[in-house]
C-alpha cells in the first residue's frame, strides 16, 4: 500500500511509467543496507540501484524471468531472496551480462557509512569554519582529502578504541533525535576531538583534527535551532537518490526518477532534491554542478511498479557482493562480484577511486 499522510500526497505515483518525449527516460531505484542515521550499524554499506527501464518493458522482463526460473505466480513480487542460489541465480545474473535485457542500463551508488561519518563531520563543521575564513574546502577536493584522512588513517593514528569513541561522539552529536542535554553532547564530542588530536600519530589526521578543534561555534549553531533538520544531518538517502539521478541525467539527458517509497522521502524532501538537481546548486562556487533535466521525481511501490522490482534485484545483488568481499562469502557473492563491480558509480560516497570500493574499505569489518 502507498504511504499515506500529508507529506506523501503530491509525489506518490501508482500509474505505470512509460518512456516518452514528455517524461524522458524513466529510472527506477531501490536501496539495500539502509539503517537510517545509525551509521555505526553492523552493515557497512548502503546501496541505491538505478535501472533505466519503464514499467511496460519491466513487466515483460519479469514475465520472462519467471518463466525461465519457474517462480510461481503466488510470489506476487520478485525479490532478490528468490534468486540467491543455484540455477535461478545464474539466470537472474544474465539480465546484467553482455547481451542481457538490462545490460548497459544499470548502475549502483555505494555509500560506505563509516566514511560518511567523517565526510559529514567535515561538511557540517570544518567546511563552515573554513568558509567563515574565506577558504573553499571543496576547491581541489580538499574536503574529501580531509575526510579520507580521518576515515582511512584515523584508526591507525588513534588506535581502535579512541577512534571508535570519536565516531560515536559525532553520531550522537549530529543525529536527529533530541540528545537531551545539548551542551553535554557537544562537550563530549569536542573532548574526544581534543584527546584524538593530542594522541594522533599521523600528520594528515592531526591536521584534520586541528581544523575540527576550531569549530565549536558552528556546533553551537547547529544545536541552537528548534526546527527539524531537513534533511537530517546523518540522513544519506537524499544524497544517494540525488547523486544517482544526476549520473543518469548526465548520460541520457531528460529523465524521470521513480524511487521506491520510503518514509524519509517526503514531498518536502523530494521537492528539495529536485530543486538542487535542476539548479546545480552547491554549498560553494567550486561545488556548483551542471543542472540536470529532471522531468519528474516521484515515489512508488514495488507492488505497483515492476521497474522497482528490477531495481530491488540489483540492489540486493550489490549488497551480497559487499558482504562477500568483506568476508561473508557465498555462492551468490562469488558469481555476482565480476558482474556488479563494473556497475558501481564513480561518484559513490567511498574513500577510494579503486574499481572495488569494498576491498579497500578503511578499517574493514
Amino acid at each position: 500500500m502507498p504511504l499515506t499522510g500529508p507529506e506523501y500526497e503530491r509525489f506518490t505515483r501508482t500509474a505505470p511509467t512509460l518512456n516518452c518525449e514528455t517524461d524522458g527516460r524513466w529510472i527506477a531505484s531501490d536501496e539495500s543496507g539502509y539503517d537510517g542515521e545509525d551509521l555505526l550499524a553492523d552493515g557497512r554499506y548502503m546501496m541505491v540501484a538505478g535501472v533505466a527501464v519503464d514499467d511496460a518493458e519491466a513487466e515483460l522482463i519479469l514475465r520472462d524471468l519467471r518463466k525461465e526460473t519457474n517462480i510461481q505466480p503466488t510470489a506476487r513480487e520478485l525479490k532478490f531472496k528468490h534468486f540467491q542460489r543455484g540455477d535461478r541465480l545464474e539466470k537472474m545474473s544474465r539480465l546484467w551480462r553482455s547481451g542481457g535485457a538490462l545490460h548497459g542500463r544499470c548502475s549502483v551508488f555505494v555509500i560506505d557509512k563509516r566514511y560518511a561519518i567523517m565526510s559529514k563531520t567535515i561538511d557540517l563543521l570544518a567546511e563552515e569554519e573554513a568558509y567563515r575564513r574565506g577558504i573553499d574546502l571543496y576547491a581541489n577536493g580538499r574536503a574529501r582529502k580531509l575526510a579520507r584522512a580521518l576515515a582511512c588513517d584515523g584508526r591507525r593514528a588513534l588506535k581502535d578504541e579512541r577512534f571508535e569513541r570519536l565516531e560515536q561522539a559525532f553520531v550522537a552529536f549530529a543525529r536527529r533525535k533530541d540528545p537531551g542535554d545539548r551542551q553535554a553532547v557537544i562537550q563530549t564530542f569536542y573532548s574526544e576531538v581534543e584527546a584524538a588530536w593530542a594522541a594522533s600519530t599521523r600528520r594528515n589526521v592531526t591536521e584534520a583534527l586541528e581544523l575540527l578543534r576550531a569549530t565549536r561555534v558552528h556546533a553551537e549553531e547547529l544545536h541552537s535551532g528548534t526546527g527539524t533538520q531537513s534533511p537530517p544531518h546523518l540522513e544519506l538517502l537524499d544524497t544517494a537518490v540525488a547523486t544517482l539521478a544526476r549520473a543518469w541525467g548526465e548520460r541520457l539527458g531528460p529523465v524521470s526518477i521513480m524511487a521506491d517509497e520510503h518514509r524519509e522521502l517526503t514531498d518536502t524532501r523530494i521537492d528539495s532534491i529536485t530543486s538542487v538537481l535542476r539548479t546545480g546548486a552547491g554549498p560553494t562556487l567550486s561545488s556548483l554542478l551542471r543542472p540536470v533535466r529532471i522531468r519528474h521525481m516521484v515515489r512508488g511501490s514495488s507492488h505497483d511498479h515492476p521497474a522497482i522490482q528490477l531495481a530491488d534485484l540489483l540492489a540486493g545483488a550489490a549488497g551480497t557482493v559487499a558482504k562477500h568481499t568483506l568476508g561473508h562469502t557465498t555462492e551468490a557473492g562469488a558469481l555476482l562480484r565480476p558482474i556488479i563491480l563494473p556497475l558501481i558509480e564513480k561518484t559513490s560516497l567511498v574513500p577510494t577511486d579503486d574499481s572495488d570500493p569494498f576491498l579497500s574499505a578503511p578499517g574493514r569489518s
